[in-house]
């Protein structure tokens, strides 16, 4: 693909991810602008914040507004009988406080049988409408957790399929993408990036070959060197060997 059709693509993953979030939309959206232009630094820094697979997750998750709506209502179910729960106690405390003030001789009476009386019509929430209450919220939270639970397995494997199939498509998009980053001489300046590049090329040759001239001369110059410093040594010790034979010669009578 050309940077034209690489960016239209991008243009369209980009229109994706926008209704899901719009900040990734935004991010795919500069990079396709970025790859167009050719402006290849700026589209290197925006694919390496793409994560593909947190990317392709997010475009495979198809969003429903009935289970969404399920979810957060089993969410809130979760607190509602301990809610109810308390609140059927304070009511039934504060009833149980007026129906002995009015009434001691019931002090001898058990809690649960005044609260099931309604604590003698002071309370219409008594003890078997509370159980009920609570009963049901319980009932209604299980069924909703089944089909949240029984929907999220069905569908498992067919969404990490399909979240591999969408992340494969978007590495190579990507990969299609950096690639226009490299070393672009498809245009009208390609012969002289080219020239450029051989005229290079020679000069570093060049410049080895220069090097390796000096280097085979002072190559010569050291062997010259040591041939000399040799010549010296074979000098000193024959001075050294004369010295040594003159005081014998002396010294006879």
């Amino acid at each position: 693909m050309d940077r034209t059709t690489t960016a239209a693509a991008l243009r369209r993953l980009g229109d994706d991810a926008l209704a899901r979030e719009p900040s990734v939309g935004t991010l795919l959206g500069r990079l396709a602008d970025a790859v167009e232009s050719g402006r290849s630094t700026e589209a290197s820094g925006y694919i390496g914040a793409i994560d593909p697979r947190g990317l392709a997750e997010l475009l495979s998750e198809g969003h429903s507004t009935f289970w969404g709506i399920l979810e957060v209502l089993r969410n809130v179910l979760v607190f509602a009988p301990i809610a109810v729960t308390w609140f059927g106690l304070s009511l039934a405390a504060g009833a149980y406080a007026d129906l002995l003030a009015a009434r001691p001789d019931l002090v001898t009476q058990p809690f649960l049988l005044l609260w099931q009386q309604g604590f003698a019509g002071r309370i219409v929430f008594n003890f078997g409408t509370l159980a009920i209450i609570d009963a049901s919220l319980i009932g209604i939270l299980i069924v909703i957790s089944l089909a949240l639970h029984t929907r999220s397995e069905l569908r498992d494997v067919a969404f990490r399929t399909n979240v591999l199939l969408r992340e494969s498509e978007i590495r190579a998009l990507l990969g299609e993408a950096s690639s226009h980053g490299a070393l672009d001489i498809s245009g009208d300046d390609a012969e002289t990036v080219l020239a450029d590049m051989a005229a290079e090329e020679r000069r570093i040759y060049e410049r080895a070959a220069e090097r390796e001239g000096q280097l085979f001369a002072l190559e010569g110059v050291v062997d010259r060197l040591a041939l000399a410093a040799e010549r010296l040594e074979r000098a000193a010790e024959a001075l050294s060997e004369r010295d040594k034979t003159e005081p014998a010669k002396t010294a006879r009578p």
